[in-house]
C-alpha cells in the first residue's frame, strides 16, 4: 500500500527551506482571481506501509493542539499508529541539517515501518476492520479510538503527544493542598 502526501503553505519558500523558525512573506488580502498572487507552494512525498491496508483514520483531540497520529488496520487484523511527523513531505532527501533536526525531521525514507509497539491492539487481532473513527476526551492530550466493520470491534484511548496535561502518580497531591490552604489564609 502506498500512502501520497500534499501539503500546502502559503507564501515563498526561499533558499534555505520553508521552516519553523522562518516565516514566508505575507500579505493580509489575498485574491484568488488576481494572477499576480502567489500561489500555494505544493509539497509532496509518497511513502510505501509494509503490510496491506483495509481502513485508515486520523486522531482528533479536543482543541487540535495535540500532534496528529494516522491510524491504520491491516489486513492482518493489527491497529497501527503512524505519527504525522513520519508522513512529513518536507523530511529531506539528503542529510539532515541542525535545523531540520530542531524541528524533528528525519531524513525521508520511502517505507513506513509497522512498529510492534506502535500497534494499539498489541497483540490482539480485529478481523475485517472497514471503518476507524476518532473521538476528542476531555483532556488534550488524548483521543479514542474505535474500529469496526468485521464480526469484531475494537475500542482504544491513544495518547498522541502523550500525557503532556496528566499529573504522575508520584505528584504530591497533599503538599499542594497544603500549599493552597496556606496562601488562601495568608
Amino acid at each position: 500500500a502506498e500512502v501520497g502526501v500534499l501539503s500546502l503553505y502559503e507564501g515563498m519558500i526561499d533558499n534555505k527551506g520553508l521552516t519553523a523558525f522562518t516565516t514566508p512573506e505575507q500579505s493580509a488580502q489575498f485574491s484568488s482571481l488576481d494572477a499576480r498572487e502567489s500561489k500555494p507552494v505544493v509539497l509532496s512525498k509518497t511513502y510505501s506501509l509494509a503490510k496491506p491496508v483495509s481502513a485508515l483514520g486520523v486522531t482528533s483531540t479536543r482543541g487540535g493542539i495535540s500532534a496528529k497520529m494516522l491510524i491504520l488496520s491491516g489486513i492482518d487484523g493489527q491497529v497501527f499508529t503512524v505519527d504525522r511527523k513520519m508522513l512529513e513531505p518536507r523530511r529531506p532527501l539528503g542529510q539532515v541539517k541542525d535545523s531540520e533536526k530542531m524541528e524533528g525531521l528525519r531524513q525521508y525514507s520511502e517505507l513506513i515501518p509497522m512498529i510492534s509497539y506502535l500497534s494499539l491492539s498489541y497483540t490482539q487481532t480485529v478481523e475485517g476492520v472497514k471503518h476507524i473513527v476518532s473521538a476528542p476526551t476531555d483532556l488534550e492530550s488524548q483521543s479514542l479510538v474505535m474500529a469496526f466493520g468485521g464480526p469484531d470491534i475494537f475500542f482504544a484511548r491513544t495518547s498522541p503527544s502523550r500525557g503532556f496535561d496528566l499529573l504522575p502518580d508520584s505528584f504530591n497531591r497533599v503538599m499542594l493542598s497544603i500549599v493552597v490552604v496556606v496562601l488562601l489564609l495568608g
